[in-house]
């Protein structure tokens, strides 16, 4: 993610912690300014999860696996989900 008042890129690590919150806005590290998830994201994300859960549920049902494997499986998507998330963000002023 990139500042749009400052114009500096933010670290990875800042962007996973930023894109966790559940609140829409987002402070630059840099110089404090608040930016917002723009609209395209919201439906970026919302197809990247979709499409985990479908796959998820297709890959349990297609090779039958038993809880462990399945709560395993669960945590690796999660983790994939959690990790792509902030490469799709992208930031605006306004709410």
């Amino acid at each position: 993610m990139k500042c749009k008042t400052c114009g500096r890129s933010w670290t990875f690590a800042q962007a996973v912690r930023r894109s966790l919150k559940i609140t829409g806005k987002k402070e630059c590290p840099y110089c404090g300014s608040e930016h917002y998830s723009t609209k395209q994201s919201h439906y970026r994300f919302g197809v990247l999860a979709f499409s985990a859960l479908f796959v998820f549920m297709l890959l349990v049902e297609l090779f039958q696996m038993r809880l462990t494997s399945a709560l395993f499986f669960a945590f690796f998507i999660l983790l994939m989900v959690t990790i792509v998330h902030p490469l799709m963000i992208h930031l605006t002023d306004a709410d």
